[in-house]
């Protein structure tokens, strides 16, 4: 990467010329309103970076209230409401991401429509966390296919299995079932026929349903397709395998994301593209790894590798794979495609505070390997498939914001997860990051630096080769800002 301002960096130009447009002066880092800058995300060298040629870690939480979950329990609200309060806390945490979990039954409630309402909806969502300083994943979130697959009030289960809740994702005539039983193994809902049968007729494309979502994509990526606080695309959150074996079925997943993101690339031509971010199979969510699909599907310049990373919370055998080899099971599936990874997924669900130590350690491998990632989540109502599947309608939810339950009443945020999710971290920094811990950074590079630090008291830190360095008290911390050249650090004292 070269300096920041009148150089485009190499993969800045080869981005331009990919989406049609002929080189240009780079793009200076401008403010928003709450002081961060947030020009338009790119690739180089395998690393996330913005087109002003810095390295950029993306940290933030999933965020699902424009959901559209299945209504388990009619007298429970599915998702809280969304609006601007809530990216203003986002941001007093330090967060600079969100994962804006959206969902194809509400973008094409019925076939060949779009449905405008609801894109408004994601347009403010995305506007007021731009407003703070945050950058927007849109993210075609699905879990155990769509709302349609639960298992009807009153109707029985085969011997040893159980009625299945609805969840969220594809729409009810996108729902091809074949007739199977959407009871389930255990409570686990992937163990439902019904769900690996509809996603084997989306993977066959049966009655057009995989091009009803590629054309939907299509019509959402036009819609932002100028928005630089998009930072990208994730493609479709979990896919089952369906009921393949796991090479033929990452085959299959693979050819669904050559022609997404061929799509997507059509719908944004005339401008910069955003990430294409691709997921493993939900057995990653479970096991901490899986067969992935082949390279020669996975070719764009702007591919990002984004496995859920749930080791020691939810994997199936929690000791393995620890924190750290679930970190380089990751890295190394990446290696294949020459592509960063960025966890579209992680996080704890227990107790607070004997979780905080290990939310330290996957910090601490975010910054070993200078990666982002988003926790799951910012807030899960009384009513979403979540809490209604776990038998926890009358208990307190879990994540950064609980709440009791049946009432809706919130808990506060717990300090055993916001203490180790809002540490310091460098949000930009130019050119190449060499490392990052968790008293400081350095990097090679010339340009604006920008970092975060938590706490009322003004942060103490030493430089080297860095000037006009400011601290700028923001809500819930301080703001760093300098001008970065050569070989630079900042650490705390």
């Amino acid at each position: 990467m070269l300096s920041r301002g009148r150089i485009l960096a190499p993969v800045a130009a080869s981005v331009l010329a990919f989406s049609g447009l002929a080189a240009q002066q780079a793009p200076e880092a401008t403010a928003e309103p709450g002081g961060w800058t947030l020009p338009q995300l790119t690739v180089s060298n395998g690393v996330i970076t913005d087109v002003t040629g810095r390295t950029v870690l993306l940290r933030g939480a999933n965020v699902n209230q424009l959901n559209d979950y299945a209504q388990n329990d009619p007298a429970l609200p599915t998702v809280a409401p969304l609006d601007a309060t809530d990216f203003a806390q986002l941001a007093a945490l330090g967060f600079n991401v969100v994962r804006l979990n959206l969902a194809w039954s509400a973008l094409e409630p019925t076939p060949g429509t779009f449905d405008r309402n609801y894109v408004a909806r994601i347009h403010t969502a995305v506007d007021d966390a731009k407003a703070n300083g945050i950058y927007t994943v849109l993210d075609m979130h699905q879990d155990a296919w769509g709302k349609a697959v639960g298992t009807p009030k009153g109707q029985g289960c085969p011997i040893f299995m159980k009625p299945g809740v609805g969840w969220d994702g594809a729409p009810a005539w996108a729902t091809l079932t074949d007739g199977w039983t959407t009871c389930n193994f255990g409570g686990v809902r992937e163990t439902a026929p019904a769900v690996a049968r509809s996603f084997q007729n989306f993977y066959e494309d049966k009655q057009g349903i995989q091009g009803h979502l590629v054309d939907t994509w299509a019509k959402l990526a036009a819609e932002f397709k100028d928005e630089p606080a998009i930072a990208g695309y994730d493609l479709l959150n979990e896919p089952n395998p369906g009921l393949r074996d796991p090479f033929s079925a990452a085959d299959q997943l693979g050819k669904y994301y050559q022609r997404v993101i061929a799509a997507i690339r059509q719908a944004e031509h005339g401008s910069l593209p955003h990430l294409a971010i691709f997921e493993p199979s939900a057995l990653w969510s479970a096991l901490g790894i899986d067969a992935t699909p082949p390279a020669k599907y996975i070719t764009d310049p702007l591919a990002v590798f984004s496995p859920h990373l749930y080791s020691e919370s939810i994997n199936i055998v929690n000791a393995f794979p620890t924190i750290e080899v679930g970190f380089n099971f990751a890295l190394d599936a990446a290696a294949k495609y020459k592509v960063p990874v960025w966890t579209g997924e992680w996080g704890w669900f227990g107790d607070p505070n004997s979780d905080a130590a290990k939310v330290d350690r996957f910090e601490d491998q975010l910054n070993a390997h200078r990666m982002g990632g988003a926790w799951w989540s910012w807030k899960q109502a009384c009513g979403d498939p979540h809490v209604v599947n776990g038998g926890g309608t009358n208990k307190p939810t879990g994540n950064i914001n609980p709440f009791t339950c049946p009432s809706g009443a919130p808990l506060g945020q717990p300090a055993g997860y916001t203490r180790p999710l809002s540490r310091s971290y460098p949000r930009a920094a130019p050119g190449t990051l060499t490392e990052v811990s968790a008293t400081g950074f350095t990097g090679t590079g010339a340009g604006r630096v920008e970092a975060w630090y938590p706490g009322t008291q003004r942060p103490n830190v030493q430089s080297t080769n860095v000037s006009d360095l400011t601290f700028t008290q923001v809500p819930g911390g301080w703001q760093l800002t300098g001008n970065t050249v050569g070989s630079y650090s900042i650490k705390q004292s």
